[in-house]
């Protein structure tokens, strides 16, 4: 998926981890990490391996990430700082979203902190249960039942 943005070439495209390891471990230490205090030991789970892989780029500078398990969570959704507010979470979450459809999944899901849960509930996501503390940070879980 490309698209352009402010005169900025926004490409959203899958990677393998083991191609891709150093790029998404980058975006993700500076947002979750350094930004949010998420503890090391609870932002690398040992799962990577196990996921789809997609990273967005404003020309070809590597600015946000994402991650869709076999089951269907979508997580590790990361866009650096400098670079929100711009459509790349959008177009990363469409990107997952797409990939759980052709996976054939009928339904995705997500841990979506506080602050984030208006941003999916615009896609259509729902929540669903109790708010639960993760990493010391407020979440909410949301699904979105696909077509």
């Amino acid at each position: 998926m490309s698209t352009t943005n402010n005169d900025a070439a926004l490409e959203v495209k899958r990677c393998e981890w083991q191609e891709c390891r150093d790029t998404l471990t980058t975006i993700r230490e500076a947002v979750f990490i350094k930004e949010q205090g998420v503890p090391q030991a609870i932002e690398w789970d040992g799962r990577d391996g196990e996921c789809q892989h997609w990273l967005a780029t404003v020309n070809e500078q590597a600015v946000g990430c994402g991650r869709l398990m076999p089951d269907g969570k979508i997580g590790r959704m990361a866009v650096l700082k400098d670079y929100r507010g711009r459509g790349i979470g959008n177009a990363l979450l469409q990107a997952l979203i797409d990939a759980a459809r052709e996976m054939g999944l009928k339904r995705v899901y997500v841990h979506a902190q506080q602050h984030a849960a208006p941003f999916y509930r615009r896609v259509g996501f729902e929540p669903q249960g109790a708010t639960f503390e993760e990493a010391g940070i407020p979440h909410t879980t949301m699904h979105l039942v696909l077509d």
